[in-house]
This record gives C-alpha cells, structure tokens and sequence, in this order.
C-alpha cells in the first residue's frame, strides 16, 4: 500500500544496499519470503517483494545476453555508440529553479538514495524534458547510490529513454506525480532550497506546464 511512498524509513524495504553488496542474499531473501507465504499468507507486500526481485533478476540476465549494448547511446539497439557523453556537470547549478528536480539530487547527494518512485520521475524529466543523454544520468546514479547494481540502473535508464526493452517514449507528467506523491511539498522542502509553497508552486507550474501534453 505504501510502496510508492517518497519519504521517512519504513515505506520501503531498503533492502536495496545490501542486496547491491551481496550482504543479502536473492535466493536467501526469496526462500524466506515464500516460507512466510506458508506459513502467514501472501499479501501485497510479499507479492511487490518478490515482483521486484524478479525485475532485479530480468536486467542481470538481459545483460548477459546484450552486454555492452548496455552502455550504447542507442541501447539495445543495432548500432553501438559509445561516443562521450558529461561527467561533469554542475547538478545544483543545472536545476537551481526546478524545485523537484533540485530536492532529488539533494536527496541523492545527501543520502545517496531515492525512492522506486521519484528515480522514475527523476530520470524521465532528466532525459525528456532537460534533453540530457541518458547515459549521463546513469553514471550521476552510478557515482551517487549507495545501492547501486550495474544492471538494474543501466537497464532502467535505458527503459525510460526508450532504448531498451519495450522501447517507446516514458514520459512522467512530473506536476501529477508532485500531486500524487508528495502534495504538500514535504518532499521538496527538505532536499531542496525551496520552502515557500507558492514559490515552489509557481516555478514547478512555470517549468512543467504543459509538458508532457496530456
């Protein structure tokens, strides 16, 4: 019921850091969650463990098989390019009047985590509506995340650029997920410089309005 929850401890596992780390093991952590199935009953939260389980499994095996494609701008893709792409840009400069977009990278910066949820409006902005390449956002997650795992992160930026499975334009409507997941701006007023609800208002609605096209 919580799982697309943005802040605090306990809407999500955080089970993510060990698991990058290998301090917890997949097969471990699957065998105990279908013996409590047994023993106490499935329910939402057992199903959404296991479904994301299965999803960190698909990009470690969709890496075995495309491998570099991986880290092409054209993803999976026939044509391989690996052509540069910045490494180096100044983040809170870049998105000093976005105040969503400042507050997640403070966030990533800070604590070196994001919630499931804001990643995906994150990084869709990133790459649909600031135009960046989306390899750059892979390697911003990959320097910052404390639980970061090469194949679910490329896998997911490729996803939301469309370059990779399932390929089509991700396009997150970032004032309807504001709305939804953190409507009262808690969220923003403590990862970003913004703490006045008009102002943030009136720069998210400057910036976003319209886009993308409902």
């Amino acid at each position: 019921e919580i799982r697309n929850g943005v802040m605090g401890r306990d809407y999500s596992t955080k089970f993510s850091k060990y698991l990058s780390l290998g301090r917890l093991n997949v097969r471990f952590l699957f065998n105990y969650i279908k013996d409590y199935e047994e023993k106490v009953g499935a329910n939402k939260s057992t199903y959404w463990l296991v479904f994301e389980l299965l999803w960190r499994e698909f990009f470690y095996w969709s890496y075995q098989e495309h491998q570099k494609k991986f880290f092409s701008l054209n993803g999976l893709g026939d044509d391989l390019d690996f052509s540069d792409f910045n490494e180096k840009e100044d983040y809170g400069f870049l998105f000093k009047d976005d105040p969503f977009m400042l507050a997640c990278y403070g966030e990533l910066r800070e604590s070196g985590f994001i919630s499931n949820r804001f990643r995906q409006v994150f990084a869709s902005s990133f790459i649909h509506y600031y135009q960046r390449d989306w390899r750059e956002g892979a390697f911003l997650f990959e320097q910052l995340l404390v639980d970061y795992d090469v194949f679910s992160n490329w896998g997911n930026w490729q996803y939301l650029a469309g370059v990779g499975h399932d390929p089509r334009s991700r396009v997150f409507n970032v004032l309807k997920q504001i709305k939804n997941y953190d409507q009262d701006y808690s969220y923003i007023k403590s990862w970003s410089l913004f703490d006045s609800k008009v102002e943030i208002e009136t720069k998210l609605k400057k910036i976003y309005s319209g886009f993308p096209l409902d």
